[in-house]
């Protein structure tokens, strides 16, 4: 009789089938995944944007190297930090948390620092005076970490991942547009970001991880004691971190942070504080779904799918509970009428002379208002949006306010963009908006935008049938700049264009007119 030990000898694998075994376990992984997608279904049978979106950019991963192997492409060049003076200050709070955003037109190399005591004006032509401090560092063609703990320079060069994006501009500089370069510092996972744009998992360039290899509890806490100068959770003896803005004083000179220049357009960048401080690190992106809070379940908030409406920041919050239950048939469905919104549309689209079909041959979709503004949104806050098939607006963000978009027929497809800059075309003429991700809304769907997330998209309908949508904005809380237009970029020349929002129609014209189309249709 085989003995219990001789038994789990025989099942143990060996490397090559652990391997096939893992092999194996992916593609079914990606394969159910992928079933997922295909049949995932929403309460009322129809496709479930959320799932398909969760599904697809689960597959997604951008490629990472170590900056030891990437810094020894770049060209030599001086050391700019001698020669960089103060320029400007914020502050971090005790926490150490949150994101950077430097926001401008930095021709010269510039150092953003954190440095963990208050400002002395000795150091302001040389910040390598200061005994702890952790800097990014942005040159003409690259950007890197750089810490000094107690006195002593570390070098980070190991600790550096460098993520591989279809980003335009590389890791440096981009001296000839206004642009956000950002740098997100997480006390609590102990990792520092650097990026362009949006902050965003698609907009990281840079990555350092001070917790690496710590896989036990164990290793993390002595991780946090050896780097407790840059991310202690409390320490009283240490006062508030300061942030410092190094930059090279032929930059200073100019004074043209904000400018506008030949073939610019002027946009909500513009208006935009050099330095801007956000209380959050980015440590995962949210989900653009909006999902009631009452439907959440244990497994809906494990999936991550959606983000609950109790999460939106409070202006999308407001929009949200007011369109939740709108429906474009709802007067049908409650017996208040004997036609369907929705047939009625899609007649007066499709006939010749309808008033639709007549007013689309000028535009490719129409703007239908609803109600009053009060100035609590650029233009009217609530607009019925009716997009024909082929239609699609340009890309465009929203002034950065608060909104929320929900598809009340048919589907559309939501094309997220990197943050819009000055300037849309390089100095090569190459077109600069990137298409980060792209995912599809269907009936039922709410998405949702704020100043930071999902903020410049373009919006298309590639299915055979007509969609229709109702776009909603508020300004944020905390927006002091109340900018009252759309930025677009331009298809014909490549700048950028504002759009103050208008109307084709007021809803409670449209309705009659398309009623008593279908009315009259037999006649």
């Amino acid at each position: 009789m085989r003995s219990r030990r001789s038994e789990a000898r025989s099942t143990e694998l060996s490397e090559n089938e652990a391997a096939s075994a893992i092999q194996a376990w992916f593609s079914g992984n990606n394969t159910r995944i992928q079933e997922e997608v295909k049949n995932s279904e929403s309460a009322d049978g129809g496709q479930n944007g959320a799932a398909s979106f969760k599904a697809t950019n689960s597959l997604r991963r951008n490629k990472t190297m170590k900056m030891s192997k990437v810094r020894k492409n770049f060209k030599s060049s001086i050391n700019t930090e001698s020669v960089q003076a103060f320029f400007a200050q914020e502050s971090f709070s005790a926490t150490l948390k949150g994101i950077i955003d430097v926001q401008g037109r930095m021709s010269e190399p510039f150092t953003l620092l954190i440095v963990f005591e208050e400002r002395n004006s000795d150091n302001d032509n040389d910040f390598k005076k200061y005994s702890n401090y952790f800097a990014l560092n942005v040159d003409h063609e690259k950007a890197w970490f750089s810490i000094k703990r107690d006195g002593t320079s570390e070098d980070l060069t190991d600790n550096t991942d460098v993520i591989v994006t279809g980003l335009r501009g590389g890791l440096g500089l981009e001296p000839d547009t206004i642009t956000t370069y950002w740098l997100s510092y997480d006390r609590d996972n102990m990792t520092v970001k650097y990026g362009k744009g949006y902050a965003m998992e698609e907009t990281t360039l840079l990555s350092c991880d001070f917790s690496e290899g710590a896989e036990t509890p164990e290793k993390l806490g002595r991780k946090r004691r050896q780097w407790s100068t840059f991310f202690a959770i409390y320490d009283e003896n240490r006062r508030d971190a300061s942030i410092m803005l190094y930059r090279h004083p032929d930059d200073i000179a100019k004074h043209a942070d904000k400018k506008m220049t030949k073939g610019e357009g002027f946009g909500v960048i513009n208006a935009e504080s050099l330095l801007e401080i956000r209380r959050e690190p980015l440590s995962a992106n949210p989900s653009p779904f909006v999902l009631a809070s009452s439907k959440a379940t244990l497994n809906v908030i494990d999936k991550g799918a959606y983000i609950f409406s109790s999460e939106l920041p409070t202006s999308c919050r407001v929009l949200y509970e007011t369109t939740s239950n709108i429906n474009l048939d709802m007067e049908f469905e409650m017996g208040a009428s004997e036609v369907k919104l929705s047939d009625a549309i899609r007649r007066s689209i499709v006939t010749e002379g309808g008033l639709l079909n007549t007013k689309l041959k000028t535009k490719s979709y129409l703007r239908i208002t609803l109600g009053k503004g009060r100035g609590e949104s650029p233009g009217i806050p609530y607009v019925l949006e009716i997009w024909p098939v082929g239609a699609r607006s340009i890309i465009h963000n929203h002034g950065a306010v608060c909104g929320v978009i929900k598809v009340l027929f048919g589907s559309i497809q939501v094309g997220i963009f990197n943050k819009v800059t000055s300037s849309i075309l390089d100095t090569k003429k190459n077109f600069r908006p990137t298409e980060l991700f792209k995912f599809s809304g269907f009936k039922g769907d709410t998405t949702w935008i704020s100043p930071e997330w999902f903020q410049t998209h373009q919006l298309r309908n590639v299915t055979n049938d007509y969609c229709a949508t109702i776009q909603c904005y508020r300004y944020d809380e905390n927006d002091n700049i109340h900018w009252n237009m759309f930025d677009y970029v331009k298809d014909e020349n490549g700048e950028v264009g504002n759009f103050f929002p208008n109307t084709d129609f007021t809803f409670g014209f449209m309705r009659k007119k398309v009623l008593e189309e279908w009315n009259n249709r037999l006649s």
